[in-house]
């Protein structure tokens, strides 16, 4: 399976956040369905220019919340519990109206968005998500 992947490293935001939040978007979203096939960890680190390690971590924490199955021998698939309670389309409606006012008060106060980025993996992590 050919998965594009936009990883800034730059940006603050270590690469396996960014690439395990872009996992979970295509399964939220559907365009990862269940049983779907992902690519080995040795192909994702290739395909995305990263370290291997960098790979298997992301796989290893998907695995554990429920949205990655591993078979042994197999490969590994997007996991039939990932999207088993789907998020209504109409949450992200919610949502970016938030973000619209969140940006205009970043914007008031000066907060760059790598500043806002890295607040906001931490306020993330904190409630753990």
């Amino acid at each position: 399976m050919d998965l594009r992947f936009s990883l800034d490293k730059d940006n603050g935001i270590p690469l396996y956040v960014q690439l395990e939040q872009q996992i979970r978007l295509l399964i939220r979203s559907g365009r990862l369905a269940p049983g779907d096939p992902m690519p080995t960890v040795r192909q994702l680190a290739v395909d995305q220019r990263i370290n291997y390690n960098t790979a298997a971590r992301v796989y290893r924490d998907l695995q554990r919340e429920g949205a990655l199955q591993l078979r042994r021998g197999i490969g590994t698939f997007v996991s039939e519990v990932a999207t088993q309670a789907p998020r209504p389309k109409h949450d992200f409606s919610l949502i970016e109206d938030r973000v619209q006012e969140l940006i205009a008060v970043c914007d008031k106060a000066g907060l760059t968005l790598d500043q806002l980025n890295r607040f906001i993996e931490l306020k993330w992590k904190e409630a753990e998500l």
